[in-house]
């Protein structure tokens, strides 16, 4: 279930306008929320690898690896994607592969100074049921054996989470939220991040409108946060 960007935004108000500390405009806000959002869902994959090193536990609802796992699964999918040629283009939103299929076979990752020397190797030369590939720098992925046909690959990735936005309307010269815009973008993020998000924007605002207060405020939550977590 999404994250209601109003909820959100009525919530970091709320905090950075107590005592008169400052007001955060939609704009900023919108800039700023889509940052936290990419904060938070890059952590993912860096907690993920830490809590794959600890013990699991016997309780599965407590494990800290499948807690992760299921945040990230709205964000896992598997799509079709079809080349002739060696370039194969990623769809556009892709954020981390994580794995191509071949006919069924898995195509290998390789990096560009492994696979100048797996395919001057007739031993570990790429076949089409041992393909490889290498990720470019353009959204593509260079395939090995290139396809001498139109062929079709499985693509399984995790997908950027789409850009938050609080839309609005300026009546009595206030910015209203309008829910029923058709640009409205509420956060992807699982509905246990809705503190963590509010503690993150509030910590960036800081910044901006000059107030370390409210900056240690949105610190101190994330910290306690990590403690109670940890603890």
């Amino acid at each position: 279930m999404s994250i209601t960007i109003n909820r959100v935004y009525q919530k970091v108000l709320a905090i950075a306008n107590k005592e008169q500390r400052g007001y955060i405009s939609p704009q900023e806000f919108n800039l700023l929320a889509d940052k936290a959002q990419l904060e938070i869902f890059e952590n993912y994959f860096h907690s993920i690898k830490m809590a794959a090193l600890k013990p699991k536990s016997q309780l599965g609802y407590s494990d800290e690896v499948e807690m992760i796992e299921e945040k990230l699964h709205p964000f896992h999918v598997d799509e079709d994607a079809t080349t002739s040629t060696a370039s194969l283009t990623l769809p556009p939103n892709t954020f981390k592969i994580i794995g191509i299929t071949r006919a069924g076979n898995k195509v290998t990752q390789l990096n560009k100074s492994q696979i100048s020397y797996t395919e001057n190797n007739p031993l570990t030369k790429a076949t089409v049921t041992r393909s490889t590939f290498v990720r470019e720098d353009d959204g593509t992925v260079t395939i090995h054996p290139a396809p001498t046909e139109s062929t079709t690959f499985e693509v399984s990735y995790y997908k950027r989470p789409p850009q938050p936005k609080w839309t609005y309307v300026v009546a009595g010269g206030k910015a209203l939220y309008n829910g029923s815009a058709s640009d409205k973008v509420d956060f992807s993020l699982h509905g246990s991040e809705e503190e963590n998000l509010v503690s993150r924007i509030l910590m960036l605002a800081g910044v901006i409108i000059q107030r370390p207060d409210v900056q240690q405020a949105g610190l101190q939550d994330i910290q306690l946060t990590k403690q109670q977590q940890n603890s």
